[in-house]
């Protein structure tokens, strides 16, 4: 059972990249909210973020307010100390908000940060995301 919000989220991606924002909202919210339920705080993240990445392409006043009111969520999980998946991710989509919000400055900010964040980790696939990030 563990591995059904992984495909799922990755099927609300897939959804996201087709054009059909809508679908690809509709699962992410449902995986999102059932991994808050069931203390899935590993893969909460990377769900947000499908989530997050989702709504701010459909750009929707509603939908900018729900990618904050999801990030805030995300933001509040207790986590050990040192356990960056989480702040990693908060950083990208802190960056993806600020720039859908017009905050240049902001954008350039949270990008900055994640950029050095994902090159001191060495975590590749964050890397490249950040460097795609202009």
């Amino acid at each position: 059972m563990l591995i059904v919000p992984v495909v799922d989220i990755h099927l609300a991606e897939q959804k996201a990249r087709s054009g059909d924002l809508d679908g690809a909202i509709g699962l992410a919210r449902a995986v999102v909210e059932d991994l808050f339920d069931s203390g899935g705080a590993f893969s909460s993240a990377p769900a947000t973020a499908v989530l997050v990445e989702s709504l701010l392409r459909r750009g929707g006043d509603k939908d900018v307010l729900d990618a904050q009111a999801a990030i805030d969520r995300l933001a509040a999980v207790p986590t050990d100390a040192g356990f960056v998946l989480h702040e990693i991710w908060l950083l990208r989509l802190r960056a993806l908000l600020a720039r859908s919000r017009g905050d240049e400055a902001g954008y350039r900010d949270y990008r900055d940060r994640y950029r050095k964040f994902a090159t001191e980790l060495g975590f590749e696939g964050h890397i490249a995301l950040a460097e795609a990030m202009t």
